[in-house]
């Protein structure tokens, strides 16, 4: 792990690293693309200062990337193994949970996932560990599934919230933000997805830089990742890749901005 990116993303104060990195801004990797493309991430233009790729360990295309890597612990499978894999890693900081509110991926029971917390996840604070909470959507089971989750997970370590969003509108992103500042006022909150659904390439782009500002402007947004750092694809406009792997429009503004 790179030291200076790993406190930075830790504390946020160092100005040697705010001069080159944006602290907040990391990225979601999607599995599949060229393992050549990360490299783009790495140009001394980059501003990226973390990244995730919802795995519990990096393949080594990740692990020698000079971005700091966080590990996530994305359902129940192999989760007796995150800590020890966490430890051996490094890492600082952990993400558990992607989007366990929804059928098609995590999908856990609030109660059962607290429970694994305390058994899993809850000692790695022993060990100063940053500890993110479930992902969860912005779906209307979403916000429900965490409160329950928090209810349950008595005496939980809880360092940061993470949630999703998807859909079209920045003032809708703006509101939905708010909400979640508002009923989890507590704990800090990373955004470790989101992206514009709009089918227009203006409109996504004008999205994307104006949220960045508005994020990088909020002290109770620690972390943030557009989706997402893959190629383009048959109907997508999100992505911040052109087709032969390069930063097009979305990716430069993203960046290297």
């Amino acid at each position: 792990m790179h030291f200076c990116l790993a406190l930075c993303s830790l504390v946020f104060l160092l100005p040697s690293c705010l001069a080159a990195k944006n602290p907040k801004r990391g990225l979601a990797f999607a599995e599949g693309d060229n393992p050549n493309d990360i490299k783009v991430a790495n140009q001394t233009s980059s501003v990226i200062s973390w990244q995730y790729n919802w795995a519990q360990s990096p393949p080594a295309y990740l692990a020698q990337s000079k971005v700091t890597y966080i590990p996530m612990q994305w359902g129940t499978g192999g989760i007796e193994n995150f800590a020890a894999k966490v430890k051996a890693s490094g890492a600082k900081i952990i993400l558990a949970f992607n989007e366990p509110d929804f059928a098609s991926q995590a999908n856990i029971d609030p109660a059962r996932a607290a429970q694994l917390w305390k058994q899993y996840i809850q000692p790695l604070a022993a060990s100063g560990i940053r500890l993110g909470a479930p992902a969860i959507t912005n779906a209307p089971s979403g916000r429900p599934w965490l409160a329950s989750f928090l209810s349950a997970c008595t005496g939980c370590t809880i360092d940061f919230i993470p949630f999703h969003w998807y859909g079209e509108g920045i003032g809708n992103f703006y509101d939905y933000i708010w909400q979640m500042h508002g009923q989890f006022p507590q704990y800090p909150l990373w955004v470790t997805e989101y992206a514009s659904t709009s089918s227009n390439d203006a409109e996504v782009l004008d999205f994307l830089t104006q949220t960045v500002k508005y994020l990088d402007s909020l002290d109770w947004i620690q972390g943030y990742a557009w989706f997402g750092f893959f190629r383009q694809e048959s109907g997508s406009h999100y992505n911040l890749l052109d087709a032969n792997g390069q930063l097009n429009a979305l990716g430069k503004a993203y960046v290297t901005a």
